[in-house]
């Protein structure tokens, strides 16, 4: 009573005074999380020492954050807002409207994925996953419940590096905490390109959009505001059905096909910065054989759509960015059908591309062929030729794989959406597809774990990592965890780009550097295979900083660029160990190896050098260091070694 008492006090004619610490410290407060936290609902976070949320990232890049709100012993109702972030040293800014603020909404589940070891989940049901956000910034709030705040950061394009600072708030109705941001930008900016394909298959116009006229206003209004929606989570193609070419006819009779929703619906998707449109199946399969599907056509000899389609593609300049696939996921039994229709359809449309996810190796001459990642694994050599032919390679997760592989179910640990991308780094795979971004059933509550399953017997969450809100597509933990996972791939490969620029401007002298060592030592910290990979969330998090600082590293004096043979994190077995050591540092700096200066003839007028040590057990790394004009920089190279 005194405490509300106080507070009431506080609060006179056109003056508010702000209550001591001690008249609202129980109430609430923040703590600090990380953007591959699954918060439970128990047991509850404790304080961090360092009550600071930290972010880390680069211009042009999306900054995941999150935080989890704990409001003692009182329910209420609360809003969050972020201030602006300043520049600690310029005081330049970063506007507070860059800052998305979502509440984690929280999913009931009485049933985990089968075939999932309980070691590789999140928790055991019955419980309560969260995933979903809330839509709107007003929150009820339970007492001593958390309730997770995830924040996602747009950074500008031309934002000044260095350190930035801000403060978190969230508003009750009678309480308020705050938590210091500190954000730390990088001197690179994230490519504008973007280097991996991506494409979820949709339900469109989706579940609570349901009575959308095709082709009305609002249908249109519909389809720009999700698109944008897919591209900001860094999705590339979206997905177009045949059924939505209507068939025509004439006064005098004759049939047609109309290719106009189409167009429109490419324009928009193109607008919004997607590069491709995907077709569904054009076919079907009859027991073991696969046939043109007489839905798509009038007449399934002649694929006449198809050619309408064509015709379309040709008089809008689109080539290379509209395909189609012939039928989901052919079996072994379907190869030489499924061949030769591949034939045909190059035959009546060679400007449509073709891509399929598949179940088996010999399906003809795609232009993207998309195994699931157990069969990537388990077909590798037979994938890996089709790449070295030029055949674009994606994967693809469905209700599959399971075990200990990474997918998107609901009761996994985010680590594992994420590291998805990792995996497509480490193999040099060209895309990736999912089949399920928003597909729920008919009927029910769609924030059920009932209405969340179109059809019996999928995993939980397997059908949608996107939810419906008033105005469109909701995103949620995981949506945003694959798109934290394109980043990282973004990060990987700004590393390799910038060491494939050094190269070339060094010319023959560097003919040994191979640009993508580096990055692949460094993924293989987070993924090891198609199924082993890192389950510590702050594992993947710490190398991603530590590919961040050496992209960072390459624009500083003294260069130094270390490259190893055999790379690092080669398990060696004794007898004898000879690594080889190459590198590049800034003409005229001073290099050694191991403590051992390396001689002038073994280091060019350019910088590059050579070097060669014997490791023991005992001395398992490499330590290399240049200095020059009173600055050094060291490089430190570390080997498994097997006695």
């Amino acid at each position: 009573m005194l405490k509300r008492s106080l507070c009431a006090l506080l609060v006179v004619v056109g003056v508010v005074m702000v209550a001591p610490d001690w008249a609202t410290a129980e109430a609430m407060k923040l703590i600090p999380s990380h953007p591959l936290a699954k918060v439970l609902r128990a047991p509850l976070p404790t304080a961090a020492a360092d009550a600071v949320l930290r972010l880390d990232g680069a211009p042009a890049e999306t900054i995941s954050g999150q935080v989890v709100l704990l409001t003692g012993g009182a329910a209420d109702v609360v809003t969050a807002t972020l201030s602006d972030l300043v520049h600690a040293d310029s005081g330049a800014k970063i506007a507070a409207a860059a800052a998305t603020l979502q509440w984690v909404r929280y999913l009931e589940l009485t049933a985990n994925t089968n075939g999932v070891p309980a070691d590789e989940l999140v928790a055991q049901a019955p419980t309560q996953i969260p995933d979903p956000f809330w839509e709107g910034a007003e929150r009820d709030v339970e007492p001593n419940m958390p309730q997770p705040l995830w924040l996602e950061l747009a950074v500008p394009a031309d934002a000044v590096a260095g350190e930035y600072r801000g403060t978190l708030t969230v508003t009750g109705r009678n309480s308020r905490a705050e938590l210091p941001v500190l954000l730390r930008m990088r001197a690179f900016r994230l490519p504008e390109a973007r280097h991996q394909s991506v494409i979820q298959w949709w339900d469109f116009p989706g579940r609570g959009f349901d009575e959308l006229e095709r082709g009305s206003d609002a249908y249109w209004e519909h389809l720009e505001r999700s698109c944008a929606f897919l591209h900001r989570h860094r999705q590339t193609a979206v997905w177009f059905s045949w059924g939505w070419i209507p068939q025509t006819t004439s006064v005098d009779g004759k049939t047609a096909w109309d290719t106009g929703i189409f167009e429109q619906f490419a324009e928009i998707a193109f607008e919004a910065g997607l590069r491709a449109v995907h077709l569904t199946g054009l076919g079907r399969y009859t027991k073991h054989q696969l046939e043109p599907d007489a839905r798509t056509t009038s007449d399934p000899a002649s694929l006449d759509r198809l050619s309408a389609v064509q015709a379309a593609v040709v008089r809008r300049g689109w080539q290379g960015r509209i395909f189609t696939a012939l039928t989901d996921e052919p079996f072994i039994y379907q190869e030489a059908s499924y061949r030769a229709l591949v034939n045909r359809v190059r035959e009546v449309a060679p400007d449509v591309g073709m891509i399929e996810a598949v179940e088996t190796e010999y399906v003809g001459d795609l232009d993207i062929v998309v195994p699931k990642l157990s069969h990537l694994n388990l077909w590798r050599p037979h994938y890996e030729g089709l790449k070295r032919q030029g055949r674009k390679v994606w994967f693809y997760t469905c209700c599959h794989p399971q075990g200990r592989y990474p997918n998107r179910f609901l009761d996994q640990p985010l680590v594992k959406a994420r590291a998805l991308h990792w995996i497509s780094y480490l193999y040099g795979l060209d895309g990736f597809l999912h089949w399920g971004l928003n597909w729920f059933a008919k009927t029910g509550d769609p924030y059920s774990e009932k209405g969340a399953k179109p059809w019996d017997g999928l995993p939980p969450g397997d059908s949608q990592v996107a939810y419906p809100g008033a105005k469109g597509f909701l995103g949620s933990l995981r949506l945003s965890a694959m798109r934290d996972g394109l980043q990282d791939y973004e990060y990987l490969w700004t590393l390799e780009d910038r060491l494939r620029e050094l190269k070339q401007r060094l010319g023959d002298e560097a003919h040994w550097l191979d640009p993508r060592q580096r990055s692949l030592e460094l993924c293989r910290r987070v993924v090891q295979s198609f199924y082993e990979h890192t389950r510590d969330p702050q594992m993947l998090l710490a190398t991603r900083a530590a590919v961040a600082d050496e992209i960072e590293a390459l624009a500083a004096s003294p260069l130094l660029v270390v490259q190893t043979s055999p790379p690092e994190g080669t398990v060696l077995p004794l007898g004898p160990i000879m690594v080889n050591v190459r590198g590049v540092t800034t003409p005229g700096a001073k290099v050694t190896v191991n403590g051992r200066t390396v001689i002038a003839e073994n280091i060019s007028p350019n910088g590059c050098f050579f070097d060669a040590q014997f490791l023991t057990a005992e001395t398992p790394t490499i330590t290399v260091t240049a200095e020059r004009e009173g600055r050094t920089r060291t490089i430190t190279r570390t080997f498994p070694i097997v006695k």
